[in-house]
C-alpha cells in the first residue's frame, strides 16, 4: 500500500506540472509536447499504482512503449492543434481504460475501487468525446469553433475525474488499512493460526452449512501435555517454539489426512487449539484424532541441541443439525472431554510421552 501511495503522489504531480508547463508552451511546440507526454506519464503511473496495490509488477515496458508512441505521434502529426488533442486524448484514455479494467479485475471491489473506477470513467468520456470531437475537425466535419463550444466540458471531466480518482484512490488504501487490521484481529500472532476472535467468526458459517447440506460437524479440542514443564525447564521461548512447532505439526496432519478444506484450525488460548471437521462421521473423525495424537507425538523438536518429543491430549465431540443445540455449545463440551482425557490418563515417568487418547463414546451414542 505505502508503494503505490508513492506512484499516485508521483502522478499526481506530474499531471499537475503538466498544466502550466502547457500554459507556458502556449506558442512553443516543444513546451507543449512535454507537457503533454508527462500528464500522459502520470496518467500510467496512476495504474501503475494500481498493479502495485494489489500486488502485481508494474509494466515499465508498456509504459515506456506509450510514451515513446505519443512522443513519435508528437513529432510526426502534432504540428496541428486537433492532431495534438487527439494525440492527448488518445494516450489518457489508454492508460486511464487500464487502470478501470486492472480496478475491476485485479482485486476487491469495495467502495474505494468503485469511487476511483467511476470517477475515471467520467474522464474516458470526456477524454472520449475529446478525441471524437478532434477526429470530426481533422476530417472538416466541424470547425474550430464548434469545438471550443465543448472543449471547457472536456476539460472539466479531466479536472473532476482526477480529483474524484485520487479520493477513490484514498478510500481504497482505508479499505486496505481496515481488511488488514481485521486480519490481524482474527489471526494468532505467534503461531499465524486462527485465533479464538476467528473461531467465533467461522462458526456460524459452518453451523448453517451444516444445517443446509444436514452434515455433522466435529468438534476437537486439545492442549499439549505437561506443557508447564517446557516453561519451566527450558524457558518461555522454548514453549513457544513448542506451540509453534505443534501448529506446523497439525496443519500438515490435517492437509496429509484431507481435512483441509472443509476443517478449520485455531488457537484458542495457551496451548489449546480448537478443529472443526465437517461431513466426517464419528468413526473417521476419530481416526483423525487419534491420528493427530499419534503424530505429535512421532513429530519431536529440537531446541539448542535437546530433543523434545512432544504429546497431546483430545477431547471430541460429534454435532448434528438434529440435536437442537447450536455448534457453539459443542465446543464446551468437546473441552470436558479434553479435561477428561487428561484426569484418566496414566501418570509419565518422563516429561514427554504420549498421552492415551480417549473417546467420549457414551456421550456420542
Amino acid at each position: 500500500m505505502q508503494h503505490a501511495s508513492r506512484y499516485w503522489f508521483m502522478a499526481l504531480m506530474m499531471t499537475c506540472a503538466g498544466g502550466p508547463l502547457l500554459v507556458i508552451g502556449e506558442n512553443s511546440l516543444g513546451w507543449t509536447y512535454a507537457g503533454n507526454i508527462l500528464i500522459i506519464s502520470g496518467f500510467g503511473l496512476f495504474w501503475q499504482g494500481v498493479r502495485v496495490f494489489y500486488n502485481q509488477k508494474a509494466l515499465w515496458a508498456v509504459q515506456g512503449l506509450l510514451v515513446s508512441l505519443v512522443a513519435t505521434a508528437f513529432i510526426l502529426f502534432g504540428s496541428r492543434q486537433a492532431a495534438n488533442n487527439l494525440i492527448i486524448a488518445t494516450g489518457q484514455l489508454f492508460t486511464v481504460s487500464l487502470t478501470v479494467w486492472t480496478l475491476l479485475t485485479k482485486g476487491q471491489r469495495q467502495a474505494g475501487t468503485w469511487v476511483a473506477s467511476g470517477a475515471f470513467g467520467i474522464l474516458v468520456l470526456g477524454q472520449g468525446a475529446e478525441a471524437i470531437t478532434n477526429i470530426l475537425q481533422l476530417l472538416n466535419l466541424i470547425d474550430a469553433d464548434t469545438y471550443y463550444q465543448y472543449a471547457a466540458w472536456f476539460l472539466v471531466s479531466a479536472i473532476i475525474g482526477t480529483s474524484i480518482a485520487n479520493l477513490g484512490f484514498l478510500l481504497m488504501a482505508v479499505d486496505q488499512l481496515k481488511s488488514d487490521l481485521q486480519a490481524l484481529a482474527m489471526r494468532d500472532e505467534l503461531t499465524g493460526l486462527p485465533n479464538r476472535r476467528a473461531l467465533n467468526a467461522r462458526l456460524p458459517l459452518i453451523e448453517k452449512r451444516a444445517k443446509r447440506m444436514q452434515r455433522p460437524v466435529t468438534v476437537l479440542m486439545m492442549d499439549l501435555d505437561k506443557f508447564k514443564i517446557i516453561n519451566d525447564n527450558y524457558g518461555h521461548f522454548a514453549g513457544d517454539h513448542a506451540l509453534k512447532h505443534l501448529a506446523e505439526t497439525l496443519q500438515q496432519s490435517i492437509t496429509l489426512q484431507g481435512a483441509h478444506e472443509t476443517g478449520f484450525l485455531a488457537r484458542i488460548g495457551g496451548d489449546e487449539f480448537c478443529i472443526l471437521i465437517p461431513d466426517a462421521d464419528l468413526k473417521t473423525a476419530t481416526k483423525i484424532a487419534e491420528k493427530l495424537a499419534r503424530t505429535i507425538a512421532n513429530t519431536p523438536f529440537s531446541w539448542k541441541h535437546n530433543r523434545l518429543t512432544l504429546s497431546a491430549s483430545i477431547g471430541l465431540t460429534h454435532w448434528s443439525p438434529s440435536q437442537g443445540t447450536s455448534l457453539s455449545e459443542s465446543l464446551s463440551d468437546a473441552d470436558n472431554y479434553l479435561l477428561q482425557t487428561k484426569r484418566n490418563s496414566p501418570q509419565p515417568q518422563e516429561p514427554f510421552q504420549i498421552t492415551t487418547y480417549q473417546s467420549p463414546l457414551a456421550k456420542l451414542a
